[in-house]
């Protein structure tokens, strides 16, 4: 990777450093894991746009879930703004225009999927959700919120994400024990 795509890499980092949710900026980092675990030669528009799909967690005005009634309007809202965030990091980054515009093109993608980036992108979100910010979004949210969260994101899940978290354990115990009730809450509204 280039010296502008590494600085780039860099100023996201340390602009997700500065959110205040805790997970915020592992969450970054394993996406990004997780999609290279997915497709080893992502190129760097899509590389960028892992680390940065949820820059817009980190700003000061970011968008709020008690804004909306709807969950998944919530998100579009954020990956709305978090691809205009990171379309002014990245031009301030001197980033080409070209991967500038389909990185941003695929964090306003990252909730929803609808071509294979994008897809590929939810997959290593969704992945890292149980991966990295479970434990965390169970002990600030509580259970009941953390099993509706898990729900959402097995939804999002590809069959072959959903396989990969089915072979990828959970360390934290309560964090387990929670997606464990997820899968089974998920496989029968799956098969029914």
């Amino acid at each position: 990777m280039d010296r502008i795509l590494q600085q780039a890499m860099a100023a996201i980092r340390r602009y997700i450093a500065g959110s205040s949710t805790e997970e915020d900026p592992a969450h970054a980092d394993n996406t990004l894991e997780w999609l290279l675990r997915l497709r080893a030669d992502a190129d760097p528009a899509l590389q960028l746009a892992a680390l940065g799909h949820d820059i817009d967690r980190a700003s000061p005005d970011k968008v709020r879930r008690q804004d909306f009634a709807d969950y998944d309007a919530f998100k579009a809202a954020h990956a709305h703004h978090g691809a205009q965030l990171l379309e002014r990091l990245l031009e301030e980054q001197g980033v080409e225009r070209a991967i500038i515009e389909r990185s941003c093109q695929l964090v306003r993608l990252h909730e929803v999927g609808g071509n294979e980036d994008a897809d590929l992108l939810r997959d290593a979100d969704s992945l890292s959700y149980f991966d990295t910010n479970l434990p965390l979004y169970l002990r600030r949210e509580g259970e009941a919120e953390a099993l509706r969260r898990s729900l959402w994101g097995l939804r999002r899940l590809s069959p072959r994400g959903l396989a990969l978290l089915r072979q990828h354990p959970v360390t934290d115990p309560a964090a387990a024990a929670v997606l464990t009730r997820a899968l089974a809450l998920f496989d029968r509204l799956d098969s029914g």
